[in-house]
């Protein structure tokens, strides 16, 4: 979990702030707090970036040089692996041990590790899918929707997808320039806006509740316009940061020249590779692969005194989540009905704000947990591009938690929803391994998948809620 916490700042940080005020001139500098404070509450310096940032890209780097360092095992043909956490003990301020390894787990979970050994050490090699996503200047998963995006031929929204997750601020403003309109009028004209773009409600595409399939809808109708004044007036109709929608054009751009220079994309025939550009069920599915494991599911708001108003989110870890104020999912959640069919969702980011260091939590210590870019999506794009499924009596489980109950005359659907997965999972490495270069056989078996995939994802719409 990101934890959101207020901390003091450290004193070598207040000494190079104090130099700030005579840079240009003599100044002087007013600190709040007294030197007994400074003493007694105040680390000396902030703590090394490696020791409280995630370590996704720095382990696939690592990978990657002891690869170019040690080549191919010409006994077995395949490359060697690494100890990450011997090469990181080399740092001069080496990372915490459980951050190492919550890493290297995740990076296992997306696909982008294979595990080698364990004994005496952990050894990691990178998958042909790591090998690429170590050569990509974004996250694991942002880089792994990317990779999906192409194979899936919707290249056009899984780019805007990265951008918006990759970029610091929210297309979304509180206001609409230049109007009296309050805050929840703004909203409804936003959520308007959502609804009749990109996998709104009569999209051609099909229809996917989501932030992120929100901020396409906001984009292309942004991008559409042809103009510069007339990209500043959408966006002030509408309560968008029209400098956010800018920088998330210039990412965009440079993602697509990183996914031709890894040979995903072909730059000349874009024809290929975007025939599904209008496709939100196809684009659900980059949600799913990239996202992955942050998923949820839907616990429905139960009758009676003492419970819970409202639906809540559960994760694997069991916690009850909420839905964070800025999501357009909130109320969707709030007012959720206390029955109907399972409901699932895929997210960004799981965080708590615990306040400033010292001051006091709610009653009994607990916090609340709130999703970011909550995402709801069908059940099958959860099983054909989430992790490992199995069939296990009348049921099939997701990563041996999430369970989807298919009943004894259905049992012959649920084996041909795995068998289907074990191609797809085949069909997606050899795409991975051949980029863009697709032989005919392999280009024929991918569409024919799809083309399944498409059909399965159409036949069950999200569940409502």
């Amino acid at each position: 979990i990101k934890e959101l916490v207020t901390v003091w700042t450290s004193q070598a940080s207040a000494t190079q702030r104090a130099g700030r005020a005579g840079r240009t001139g003599p100044g002087t500098c007013w600190k709040l707090y007294t030197e007994q404070f400074c003493t007694d509450h105040m680390p000396q310096r902030t703590s090394p970036e490696i020791v409280r940032t995630p370590l996704d890209e720095l382990i696939l780097q690592c990978c990657l040089l002891n690869e170019q360092h040690h080549g191919i095992d010409n006994r077995k043909g395949k490359r060697k692996g690494c100890n990450v956490v011997k090469f990181l003990e080399q740092a001069p301020e080496p990372p915490p041990l459980d951050g190492i390894m919550h890493a290297c787990e995740h990076l296992l979970e997306v696909g982008a590790l294979d595990l080698v050994a364990t004994e005496p050490d952990h050894i990691l090699r990178l998958t042909p899918l790591g090998f690429h996503l170590s050569h990509m200047p974004l996250d694991a998963k942002v880089a792994k929707c990317l990779v999906v995006g192409c194979i899936l031929e919707c290249i056009e929204p899984a780019l805007t997808i990265a951008a918006s997750l990759s970029h610091t601020k929210s297309i979304w403003l509180p206001y609409l320039p230049g109007s009296q309109a309050s805050k929840k009028e703004t909203r409804e004209v936003q959520e308007r806006l959502i609804q009749e773009g990109f996998g709104g409600k009569n999209w051609r595409g099909g229809t996917v509740k989501g932030d992120l399939i929100g901020v396409i809808a906001a984009f292309n109708g942004w991008f559409a316009c042809d103009k510069e004044k007339d990209r500043r007036k959408f966006a002030s109709k509408y309560g968008l940061d029209h400098n956010v929608l800018r920088d998330l054009h210039s990412l965009r751009s440079q993602f697509y020249d990183a996914l031709i220079d890894a040979g995903f994309l072909d730059g000349q025939n874009k024809s290929s590779w975007d025939s599904s550009r209008d496709d939100a069920l196809l684009t659900s599915c980059c949600l799913v692969a990239g996202l992955y494991p942050n998923i949820s599911t839907l616990m429905r708001p139960r009758k009676g005194r003492g419970n819970l108003r409202g639906g809540r989110l559960i994760t694997k870890d069991g916690d009850m989540c909420k839905a964070s104020s800025n999501s357009f999912q909130a109320n969707r959640l709030w007012n959720a009905n206390d029955s109907g069919r399972d409901a699932y969702a895929v997210y960004h980011e799981k965080h708590r704000t615990v306040g400033t260091v010292g001051a006091d939590t709610k009653p009994g210590g607990q916090m609340d947990v709130y999703l970011n870019e909550i995402n709801f999506i069908s059940r099958f794009a959860l099983l054909l591009f989430a992790g490992n499924i199995e069939m296990r009596d009348n049921a099939i489980i997701l990563d041996g938690w999430l369970k989807f109950k298919v009943g004894e005359k259905a049992r012959t659907g649920g084996i041909l929803i795995v068998e289907l997965r074990k191609e797809l999972d085949m069909v997606m490495t050899r795409h991975v391994m051949s980029g863009n270069v697709l032989d005919e056989e392999t280009a024929r078996e991918c569409h024919q998948i799809l083309s399944v995939v498409r059909s399965l994802l159409e036949d069950e719409s999200c569940s409502s809620l």
